[in-house]
């Protein structure tokens, strides 16, 4: 097998095996927007798997559990105005958030968050 980089030929290949198998999972991503990089692992000159590294917004909040529920959701909604801000001047379509408390997960969903599809997982590099 080798890799090397996606060209705009490889397009219509991957997105058939997109269509074939992963359709109903997540739409067709655009690698040559917003990737940093964007490859193909071929065998035989048959592309066996497609993918590349993109970056993702993450909201990180830091509250002070002394105060009030209240004031904590009130301070939570302006500091997510200022992030959706935030992604929006750096050209991000997604703001994610990473949830331990179930309070605090349907603040979220109250203020639009969604589930992701599939599980969320993380590789330390």
């Amino acid at each position: 097998m080798n890799i090397r980089q996606l060209t705009p030929y490889d397009v219509w290949k991957v997105r058939r095996i997109h269509e074939e198998y992963f359709a109903n999972e997540f739409e067709f991503p655009d690698f040559f927007n917003k990737f940093h990089s964007a490859f193909v692992i071929e065998k035989d000159d048959q592309i066996i798997a497609a993918g590349g590294v993109r970056s993702i917004a993450e909201a990180v909040a830091i509250t002070d559990m002394n105060q009030s529920v209240r004031t904590r959701r009130e301070a939570l909604y302006i500091l997510l105005q200022a992030s959706l801000f935030t992604c929006s001047r750096l050209r991000f379509d997604q703001l994610h958030a990473f949830v331990q408390d179930e309070k605090w997960l349907r603040h979220l969903q109250r203020a639009g968050f969604e589930h992701t599809r599939g599980t969320s997982l993380f590789l330390g590099v």
